[in-house]
């Protein structure tokens, strides 16, 4: 079980977002807490009506609303009366049993999951403290939900023996791992637990850990046979090792192997591409999300977007890498609404340009990397044309590994 909590200022965007799915069939009210009349008796007012009367109690708070999702395995058979009981369990967990909560669930993933929508205004005008609410409430009383309702553990708990991209490290040029073990060790973890259907893809995931595979150029003798070979990388994107022939790796990833590759993930990655959708459109739904907040979500949600060179692919073809699922999906296999414009549109349209701009510049001072480091986040999320990428690099948001 994984918990994701979410406080925002409006009344009206929780509680929307979910009534709309329900009105698409996506989505159920499942529960009730703490409202006088029943879930099939309350309209779409009375819930509004119930949170306004409680947030006006307070006029110092500007968030007030509560939104969180509760998601489990996708081998666990839920029915709802154990998910209004888990939902029952987690907002006592969180001191929050006395407060009105909205439990709905959601049928458009691949996996269980709930939303839960609460006031974060108590009846004597106090404010819920949220502070640490993630750390100190929510993960013990996940655990202890697991355990009283005999649930699968999140995979982040489980411990298991296979090398997991979490712990494969970035290939560094003043390592004094050889090249090619480096690379071997790199290409076989993404090669084993990520989904791809392209080139494209699969770069944009084996760049994360400063590796790129290429076909050689056009007419190379390389490109005639059908051949590829791969390169180290150092963080600024510079080679630091001649190439290597993937005939010469021990893991042998060839362009036929990874042809297969493409044809196996395409199953795959279509099972997840809802789940991602989902996640995508809940984080866009949020008050008026801003660059360093729609990164930083995102990637806490294990989602990095990768913008390939706009003098090599469709520059409004962004991928999406969710390292929950381990899938790697263009924006526009996703939908036009998940493209480069789409999503600049989204940010542009909510935000004042001054300050977007001192925005963007708090975006980079709070990664742990170099301005000066076009890959990995220069012109990423921009609200004007995205600027080709003199260096030929993929552009990276919110990087996630480690050296």
């Amino acid at each position: 079980m994984v918990a994701r909590i979410n406080t925002v200022r409006s009344i009206a965007k929780p509680l929307a977002y979910n009534e709309e799915k329900v009105a698409q069939g996506k989505a159920e009210c499942i529960h009730t807490g703490n409202f006088l009349q029943s879930k099939e008796r309350l309209t779409y007012d009375d819930k509004l009506r119930r949170f306004q009367r409680l947030n006006e109690l307070n006029g110092r708070s500007q968030v007030k609303m509560f939104h969180a999702t509760l998601n489990f395995s996708p081998k666990e058979t839920l029915f709802n009366k154990e998910l209004a009981d888990i939902a029952d369990r987690y907002m006592q967990g969180l001191k929050m049993e006395n407060q009105p909560y909205l439990v709905y669930r959601h049928h458009d993933a691949n996996h269980p999951h709930i939303h839960i929508v609460s006031s974060l205004i108590r009846p004597d005008g106090s404010r819920v403290n949220t502070h640490r609410m993630g750390v100190d409430l929510s993960k013990p009383t996940c655990k202890a939900i697991e355990a009283e309702f005999s649930l699968i553990p999140s995979r982040r708990r489980q411990n298991t023996n296979a090398p997991i991209p979490e712990s494969t490290q970035r290939l560094d040029p003043a390592s004094s791992e050889p090249v090619s073990e480096a690379v071997n060790r790199v290409v076989a973890t993404v090669m084993k637990h990520y989904h791809f259907t392209d080139l494209a893809e699969y770069n944009a995931i084996l760049r994360g850990y400063n590796v790129t595979a290429e076909t050689g150029g056009p007419g190379s003798k390389t490109r005639r046979y059908n051949g590829l070979y791969y390169v180290a990388l150092d963080d600024h994107g510079n080679r630091f090792s001649p190439p290597i022939m993937a005939s010469q790796l021990p893991c042998r990833p060839t362009q036929s192997k990874l042809d297969k590759k493409y044809a196996e993930s395409w199953s795959q990655r279509e099972k997840h591409c809802v789940t991602i959708k989902s996640r995508l459109d809940w984080t866009l739904d949020q008050e008026h999300p801003s660059l360093p907040s729609l990164v930083s979500r995102l990637q806490r949600d294990g989602i990095e977007i990768v913008r390939p060179p706009t003098n090599g692919r469709n520059p409004h073809d962004q991928i999406f890498i969710d390292h929950q699922t381990r899938t790697a999906v263009t924006g526009i296999h996703l939908g036009q609404q998940y493209t480069t414009a789409a999503f600049n549109a989204a940010i542009a349209s909510r935000q004042r340009p001054a300050k977007q701009k001192r925005q963007q510049e708090k975006l980079h001072q709070d990664t742990g990397f170099s301005a000066n480091v076009p890959q990995v986040l220069s012109a990423v999320l921009h609200t004007q044309p995205a600027v080709p990428d003199q260096f030929g690099q993929d552009q990276h948001l919110g990087h996630r590994h480690k050296h």
